[in-house]
């Protein structure tokens, strides 16, 4: 059977075509021509019609089946006709059409090709450096590998790395003579990876050969830690973050990558962390909550440079979380919420501290509220979470009542259930809430009034009074139950009165 490059051999017998052993011919030299097995039938395209269409139709479901249905010859080794497979229906399209898909398929093909090509190259390479390293000839000092090789190159059984940024070569004799390697050959070997390597990954390996074998010292680039940090928070953003929360990352990072300037991403190790940590906290005075903070900004940050191919190993991986001291924190009394709600001028106000007392919502998903999120019969309204996940908070009769009132005396048409009480009526921010209730609180003269203080109150109270921990993480949103048992510690009341029930 006579085939050359671009031809689609299928195997003619049940069970070769049954399991897919069809072959897309691109391993020929340039005018070459082959013969093979009369197993096979040899599909060409003619009058203009691209072989790409023939591969990637021959790999079809419903071609396979349909040659299998023609099967004759007896049980076991049957055998499909080329007139059979000839035969196969297909649609009739327009000729321009089948030009132009044909021409994309043909580029898919000659990648693979390429990559092919590329792959028997790297054998020969590997073939060559091997018994060098194996005298001693190339000497690898130092080789960190990280823990995926690429998948289509184990497909060709050859494992090469993405690549090994900490990787110190010494050599003794490269070329036959004293000559050193040289720009030329630096970017020889560039060109030769750029169908296995990144960008990026280039230019750190051009770096490298750099450095280690013409004396070039590499320089951190502080353009490109900014680069990475964009795509971090660009990704961030993707997976759901809230703008607060973001700017907080961006921050965060920011201080970092200035104060480090000079050290590439890729040389940074756990030392080098443990000594920003340790020299932030003495420098800003700020406790161990904060360090914590920055040290899960820095691991989500490296373990996406990890994930993304930038470096080998996270250096964070290593850093423990920091134990902070579990303190107490308060609570609102119902003393307190009633001098609250009677100190309040305004419906919306009265309203707003009812919603938030009931649910146990947090700030940022009170003022993101429509009017359309409230079920007033059922007392129910549904709130965006972090991670723009929804989820159903539910209110008391208080909280009805109060609402009710609040917009049966609203004259605009915002679809914010929360609005400023003068000029445009426009949506309320969080800062505002912040500042509204602050100043309550400052003028009724109590302690620290803020908007998450109504949230650790509703789940202190939940808490208190018998109500699963599993139900009251589900109020309020938490993803790990490890955080709502937070505020199992909040309120020692009912730990107080069970010992003078029991022991006093």
């Amino acid at each position: 059977m006579r085939f050359i490059n671009g031809d689609t051999l299928i195997a003619r017998i049940t069970p070769c075509l049954e399991n897919g052993k069809i072959a897309f011919v691109n391993f020929l030299e340039d005018g070459e021509t082959a013969f093979g097995s009369t197993e096979y039938i040899v599909l060409t395209g003619q009058r203009g019609i691209p072989n790409g269409l023939f591969y990637f139709l021959a790999r079809d479901r419903h071609f396979i089946d349909y040659m299998v249905s023609h099967m004759n010859g007896s049980s076991g080794r049957q055998r499909v006709s080329a007139a059979d497979a000839l035969a196969y229906p297909i649609r009739s399209v327009n000729r321009n059409q089948l030009q132009f898909t044909g021409e994309k398929l043909d580029k898919i093909l000659d990648a693979i090709r390429a990559n092919s090509e590329q792959m028997k190259k790297l054998a020969e390479l590997r073939d060559t450096l091997l018994p060098r390293l194996m005298s001693g000839e190339i000497d690898v000092s130092k080789v960190e590998l990280p823990k995926q090789s690429n998948s289509h190159l184990l497909a060709h059984g050859l494992s090469f790395p993405r690549l090994a940024l900490h990787m110190r070569i010494g050599y003794k004799h490269w070329m036959k003579g004293s000559t050193m390697i040289g720009h030329s050959t630096i970017e020889s070997i560039l060109k030769a990876m750029q169908h296995v390597l990144n960008a990026y990954q280039l230019k750190q390996l051009k770096g490298v050969l750099s450095a280690q074998l013409t004396g070039e010292s590499i320089s951190a680039d502080s353009s490109e830690s900014e680069t990475l940090l964009r795509s971090f928070l660009t990704a961030k953003e993707l997976e759901g973050c809230s703008g607060r929360t973001l700017k907080y990352y961006e921050a965060t990072l920011t201080h970092y990558l200035k104060e480090t300037t000079g050290i590439p991403l890729p040389q940074v190790d756990t030392e080098q962390l443990r000594a920003y940590l340790t020299n932030y906290q003495i420098t800003h005075s700020v406790g161990k909550v904060t360090i914590d903070n920055i040290r899960r900004i820095l691991a989500s940050f490296f373990s996406w440079l990890e994930d993304e191919d930038y470096i080998v190993k996270s250096p964070a991986r290593k850093i423990r979380r920091v134990k902070a001291p579990i303190r107490v924190k308060e609570v609102i009394s119902d003393e307190d919420m009633e001098r609250l709600r009677d100190g309040c001028a305004a419906l919306r106000d009265l309203a707003m501290i009812d919603l938030l007392a009931s649910t146990g919502m947090r700030v940022g998903e009170l003022v993101r509220l429509n009017r359309d999120s409230i079920d007033l019969e059922g007392r129910e309204c549904v709130v965006q979470g972090k991670g723009n996940k929804e989820r159903l908070a539910y209110f008391d009769a208080r909280a009805k009542l109060h609402l009710s009132e609040y917009l049966a005396a609203r004259e605009d048409d915002d679809q914010a259930l929360f609005v400023g009480l003068y000029g445009k009526h426009g949506r309320l921010t969080v800062g505002a809430v912040e500042d509204r209730l602050r100043s309550l609180g400052r003028k009724l003269r109590l302690p620290r009034i803020h908007p998450h203080k109504f949230r650790r109150t509703m789940a202190t109270n939940a808490i208190n009074r018998g109500m699963p921990v599993e139900q009251v993480q589900k109020l309020l949103g938490h993803v790990k139950i490890d955080t709502t048992m937070e505020y199992a510690l909040v309120n020692q009341s009912s730990v107080k009165a069970s010992h003078r029930r029991y022991l006093g």
